[in-house]
């Protein structure tokens, strides 16, 4: 998988919306600070999220390389929130153990997908959160 400059990503995606980087965060559905560190190269988006952005800049088009007119943001801002509602009804439906299925397999699949370069930290605290998580679903 070729290499992908997540920094430039973000940040071409975000100004071509005409978003400042709080505003970005909340239409992404994450923090300020985390969408500062990915602009900063600091950390990488999680693969869903990934997918997601990637998705975002495909759909923003080659031919648009200046920011997007107001009719433009706003027709992409109801595509995304339409995206977001129909992931949370997914989820909603979805049994507990098909997603820690979904979870074992993408987990299992990281390193197909690029996702090489987990911190030795970052991969302890994700296994402990998934310890916490597995005891308590079956408890």
């Amino acid at each position: 998988m070729a290499a992908m400059n997540i920094p430039v990503l973000v940040k071409g995606l975000r100004q071509r919306l005409g978003l400042t980087q709080e505003q970005f965060a909340h239409e992404v559905g994450v923090t300020f600070s985390t969408v500062n560190q990915w602009e900063n190269g600091r950390r990488r988006p999680q693969p869903f999220l990934l997918k997601r952005l990637l998705e975002m800049e495909a759909s923003l088009g080659e031919g648009s390389a200046g920011r997007l007119t107001r009719g433009e943001a706003q027709a992409f801002k109801r595509r995304w929130e339409a995206v977001n509602a129909a992931e949370r009804e997914e989820l909603s439906f979805t049994p507990v153990a098909q997603k820690f299925l979904q979870l074992a397999a993408l987990v299992a699949s990281a390193r197909q997908l690029g996702w090489t370069e987990a911190l030795a930290e970052e991969e302890g605290l994700v296994r402990e959160r998934w310890t916490r998580l597995r005891r308590e679903c079956h408890a």
